[in-house]
């Protein structure tokens, strides 16, 4: 399966009908067959929605947490996956959670900002121990913009580097360790136009910022070479229209 990760970038003076289509048709192109989605606009999901219908996808969001305008969703190739039942969350946890028959697959945005590694690390916590118990029926897949950086307490943890026992492997760091490329800049400031601006309105000079990763895949059960763990292929492109990379990468089926 071909797996996406992409934060879709939420702003007010998007036309949604125009952007949903060039989002859908960019993962259409690829072939993905599942993709966690964060910054879905709340008031333009209804439109994003049937743009990605008419090119077959699905789309199903998670709840809109207090003070945010957009949310976390999870789409798929319609048919190739068999849903059960619509997306749950964590309370307190901006997610979307969908599972489908034999495969559980979480889009997860991290709380922005560098003074709030302790939320991240809390909200890392609850993700481990409920997504955790879907591991016996089958693969579990976790997705997101972290906003963390690689050394970030959040992601130690979930790298089984701090607390155990976490069982965590990261498709890029995967595809490093076998060789096939990297290390995997997630985010892209100053190749990016959107990510340059972005980082732009932080104050941020973009050519001082080059390769932040804070866009992870982790699979659940430390599972190289296993179904549902990665192959080691894994993609990174500036598709646009966003300031985030889509970032693609391929698990092994369930039945190999």
């Amino acid at each position: 399966m071909l797996i996406a990760q992409w934060n879709i970038l939420n702003r007010a003076s998007d036309g949604w009908e125009a952007k949903g289509a060039v989002l859908a048709d960019a993962l259409v192109r690829r072939g993905v067959d599942a993709a966690c989605l964060q910054e879905v606009p709340a008031d333009g999901l209804d439109t994003l929605t049937a743009a990605f219908a008419e090119r077959g996808l699905t789309l199903a969001a998670g709840r809109l947490r207090q003070g945010r305008t957009d949310l976390c969703a999870v789409c798929w190739r319609t048919g190739a996956l068999e849903p059960v039942g619509g997306p749950s969350s964590i309370p307190g946890v901006d997610c979307a959670i969908q599972t489908f028959e034999g495969l559980t697959v979480c889009s997860y945005h991290g709380a922005w900002g560098a003074f709030r590694q302790r939320e991240r690390l809390d909200e890392a916590r609850l993700l481990d121990v409920r997504l955790s118990r879907r591991a016996a029926k089958g693969p579990v897949l976790l997705c997101g913009d972290f906003n963390a950086m690689p050394g970030e307490p959040a992601i130690r943890l979930l790298s089984g580097l701090t607390e155990a026992p976490t069982f965590w492997t990261e498709a890029q760091d995967t595809a490093v360790m076998l060789g096939m490329g990297g290390p995997y800049p997630t985010a892209l400031p100053g190749t990016s136009a959107e990510a340059a601006a972005t980082a732009r309105s932080q104050g941020l000079e973009p050519s001082l910022v080059p390769g932040r990763r804070i866009d992870y895949m982790f699979s659940y059960g430390w599972n190289h070479g296993r179904p549902g763990g990665w192959t080691g292929n894994v993609s990174v492109e500036d598709a646009g229209p966003s300031d985030h990379a889509l970032l693609t990468a391929r698990t092994l089926d369930q039945d190999a």
